[in-house]
């Protein structure tokens, strides 16, 4: 019984680890374009510790533990604040 209680919280623990997520996003071009893709992500309420580089071009966040957000999520998002998307890069 011990052993089986240990094993589930393991596997609880590994599933509730947020995922790191990297989008290249296409069109930034000033301080509003990271205003405004932050605030769109933002709105999802599945991404967590947004942050985008203006100078690389890329948006950076963690999803919120328990909500996985889909590639056609982030898509969306940065598409409706105007954008495109290049490339999204999962770390976990």
């Amino acid at each position: 019984m011990r052993i089986t209680f240990y094993l589930l919280s393991i596997f609880l623990s590994f599933q509730a680890l947020a995922a790191k997520v990297e989008v290249e996003v296409i069109g930034m071009t000033c301080g509003m374009c990271v205003e405004s893709i932050t605030k769109e992500l933002t709105a999802t309420e599945k991404a967590d510790k947004i942050s985008v580089s203006l100078e690389n071009k890329k948006a950076y966040l963690e999803e919120v533990k328990g909500k996985k957000i889909s590639d056609t999520e982030l898509r969306a998002a940065i598409k409706k604040a105007g954008y495109d998307t290049a490339k999204i890069i999962r770390k976990q």
